[in-house]
């Protein structure tokens, strides 16, 4: 008996241990409890396979919100309430809930768990992780329970009963701030696109979702004329730059394509919609699948790009985009990489990179493989990988016509989107690059 305890004990010390092995691990046990929950009877009106099951649960817990089959008419009742309950687990991060349990408990962390909990928070101590922990969950749920409000009072003003707006409201809540993109409604928020409160309530709760609260808190901090520490300086630059240049575009673009016919007002509305969600969300207000050739890069670009750090976003993030492009601009002025007088640090610089690099393999790997195995079209394929590992969930309507392998592929794609930055950043966070050995400079040619 010791001799077996002593066996699991030591093979739960091999995956606690290591800060960036905890999450894809935690997150992938999720995603298989998830889909064996949408495969049972009462989750479904049948004609699912496991796959599909599989294909929703990472969809939800990587909030992601792509869908392989309309979700107003497979899942019973019981299924969108526990896909829902994925969305949000998979919002929060299991690390966030797992160490509220121990704090409500009135238990200590271990020192192991202390340790992923502070890469992963970017906390200095117990008290920071336990302060970030509480914030989270006040942020969102206070985010959530506002916005929710809002949209149940916009959906009664629509015709839905009582109970009806409420649950829709709360459903729709969750959803956008968790940055999932599922809506109870075939048509995703298409019927919705000359509302514009419905509209700016679920993209201002993507954003919100798309920040961290610890930045959230940073950026509302200017009101109180507190200056702005380096990390929120780019991210709030990097997101208005990205929401404002988005906005412009997508309207300037589509002007005479998919939003033709629209008010002035209602164009800039389903734009500025569309630019929040693309980063992230992946709801949608217009035919995604007719915008033309510069839309579709612009929004392959929104989609890598993300959001922020700590928050519910995927993509590259913005302050890695940040760091590199303060880096190239210091670089061509002759100047230092310096920010607010504070210096970017060489390590920084080499995580960003490294993340950037990863993250650019996995794709290319990602649509080769969907080309190879897919009979759809490269635009689409290349479309649906970028949203994947993005996790954003946007769609020019393929998904449902994936066969298993290219299923497979996506889920894949999905898993590492939400999971590979931060189990990277730990892992690198977690290396010690000092060494006693000076080597002599490497001459190498960039021209």
């Amino acid at each position: 008996m010791n001799l077996i305890q002593s066996f699991k004990d030591y093979k739960f010390d091999f995956l606690i241990k290591s800060p960036e092995k905890i999450l894809p691990l935690t997150f992938l046990a999720l995603c298989i409890f998830g889909s064996i929950l949408l495969f049972l009877p009462f989750s479904n009106n049948g004609g699912i396979n496991f796959i599909d099951s599989l294909f929703m649960s990472v969809s939800a817990v990587c909030v992601t919100g792509l869908s392989v089959f309309d979700i107003t008419k497979t899942l019973t009742p019981m299924g969108q309430f526990i896909l829902l309950v994925l969305v949000q687990t998979g919002g929060l991060g299991i690390m966030s809930i797992s160490s509220i349990v121990f704090i409500l408990l009135g238990k200590r962390m271990s020192l192991s768990h202390e340790k992923t909990a502070k890469n992963i928070f970017d906390a200095e101590s117990k008290e920071e992780i336990k302060e970030s922990i509480i914030l989270i969950f006040k942020y969102t749920f206070i985010s959530e329970f506002i916005g929710a409000i809002i949209l149940a009072v916009c959906f009664l003003t629509e015709g839905k009963n009582l109970i009806e707006a409420v649950c829709l409201g709360i459903y729709t809540a969750v959803s956008a701030f968790c940055n999932a993109g599922f809506f109870l409604n075939t048509n995703n928020l298409t019927d919705y696109y000359d509302f514009s409160t419905v509209l700016y309530t679920v993209s201002f709760l993507i954003i919100l979702g798309g920040l961290s609260p610890m930045l959230t808190v940073m950026i509302y901090n200017v009101f109180k004329k507190k200056k702005l520490p380096p990390v929120g300086l780019i991210v709030l630059w990097a997101t208005i730059i990205l929401l404002l240049f988005g906005s412009l575009f997508f309207m300037i673009s589509e002007s005479k394509g998919i939003l033709d016919g629209m008010t002035f007002f209602e164009k800039f509305g389903n734009a500025w919609f569309q630019s929040a969600s693309a980063r992230t969300a992946g709801f949608n207000s217009v035919d995604l699948s007719k915008i033309n050739a510069g839309t579709y890069i612009l929004m392959l670009f929104l989609m890598i790009a993300g959001g922020s750090p700590g928050g519910t976003a995927g993509g590259i993030k913005t302050t890695t985009l940040g760091v590199l492009f303060l880096t190239a601009y210091n670089t061509l002025r002759g100047r230092k990489n310096i920010i607010r007088n504070r210096r970017i640090t060489p390590q920084t610089l080499h995580n960003a990179i490294g993340l950037v690099s990863v993250y650019f393999a996995v794709l290319i790997i990602l649509i080769l493989m969907l080309l190879t195995t897919q009979n759809i079209g490269a635009k689409e394929l290349i479309f649906e990988a970028v949203s994947a590992l993005g996790t954003v969930g946007l769609s020019m309507g393929i998904t449902p016509e994936l066969d298993g392998v290219g299923k497979i592929i996506i889920i894949a794609g999905m898993f590492l989107g939400r999971t590979m930055p931060a189990t990277l950043i730990c892992y690198l966070n977690g290396k010690n690059y000092q060494t006693k050995l000076v080597y002599p400079d490497a001459k190498i040619s960039l021209t």
